[in-house]
């Protein structure tokens, strides 16, 4: 009996471990994929305030 509970405890601290461990594995995952993800939507963002910007400034000149 003393031995089922031994080994009990010891399972689950092996099963908490693997879930801290795989836990921490998926949130990089999840990091990484919202950098990507933040990256690119900032980058069209600036492409496209920059072709508004161009617009703008071609037509301001071209006013001159």
């Amino acid at each position: 009996m003393e031995n089922a509970r031994h080994l009990d405890e010891r399972l689950r601290r092996i099963i908490r471990e693997v879930s801290i461990w795989t836990g921490s594995e998926i949130n990089k995952t999840l990091l990484t994929d919202f950098a990507h993800g933040t990256r690119s939507i900032l980058e069209e963002h600036c492409r496209r305030e920059t072709r508004k910007f161009l617009v703008l400034f071609k037509d301001a000149v071209d006013k001159f």
